[in-house]
């Protein structure tokens, strides 16, 4: 009876089980023009990407796979750089939903878009938006010891949100978190007001809502697909003086998932 008692105790403590991602940062070089000017590549390099739960239940492995196979609450990547990216957007102020697009600007002055905006790649997807660039994907997947799970998402994202002379392209910074098939997905960015990331967007009817991105069942693996990029629109983006005002350290942020247990 007693032990009865316990377990359902238990399960009702571990019912908002929380994984951490810490994503990459990406320190800009001084080459950076405007996105809707010349659509430079950003030379960026970035930090190790590390996960972890806090649950004993909920395992996680960097990459496609393995995390039903281990009893590890972390795991972690290291990325090597520099790499390359392009800005662009995945449907901020007008630009087409859930599509990473990019465009020109008049002049290095002017960020008036010249023409209109364009696909990355054929149709605009997340993977295609990584093999052309523009985006820089990693995988983590997450399973569970014994517990099934349901409505895994996203709770929130941190990060550091000091904006000092130097790193005004923090604002640009965007995470999108995404299920295994991309078909539902959040993006995360600093808010106006440079204090705390907020969903910029979402695959929700209201675009600020994070989406359920599916289920962990226990013995199995369940995939999420992180990106980062930089959000072309943004303000800091529009400006030469992107030349003198550069990401000097790395923009690290951390995932917080959720998920409910299905045995209460």
């Amino acid at each position: 009876m007693n032990e009865s008692k316990n377990v359902k105790a238990l399960r009702k403590q571990l019912a908002a089980a929380i994984a951490m991602v810490c994503v990459a940062a990406v320190a800009l070089g001084s080459s950076t023009y405007a996105w809707f000017v010349t659509n430079n590549k950003v030379d960026a390099t970035t930090t190790n990407i590390s996960a972890q739960s806090n649950a004993a239940y909920m395992t996680i492995k960097n990459g496609a796979t393995g995390a039903s196979g281990v009893d590890t609450t972390s795991a972690q990547t290291q990325i090597t750089g520099p790499i390359k990216l392009y800005p662009a957007t995945f449907g901020e102020n007008g630009a087409t939903k859930g599509v990473f697009t990019t465009g020109y600007g008049k002049d290095l002055d002017d960020a008036t878009l010249e023409g209109s905006l364009k696909n990355v790649g054929t149709s605009g997807t997340p993977d295609e938006a990584d093999a052309a660039q523009y985006a820089k994907k990693e995988q983590f997947n997450i399973s569970s010891k014994g517990q099934n799970l349901s409505d895994l998402k996203v709770d929130s994202v941190e990060g550091s949100t000091a904006i000092a002379d130097g790193q005004l392209l923090k604002t640009a910074f965007r995470v999108l978190i995404t299920n295994k098939d991309n078909t539902a997905w959040v993006v995360y960015g600093l808010n106006t007001a440079g204090t705390a990331y907020e969903i910029k967007l979402s695959s929700g009817s209201d675009n600020k809502t994070a989406p359920v991105l599916g289920s962990v069942t226990a013995g199995q693996d369940t995939l999420v697909n992180v990106y980062v990029y930089y959000e072309g629109s943004d303000t800091n983006i529009h400006t030469q003086n992107l030349q003198n005002k550069l990401l000097e350290s790395s923009q690290s942020v951390k995932i917080n998932f959720t998920a409910t247990a299905d045995n209460k």
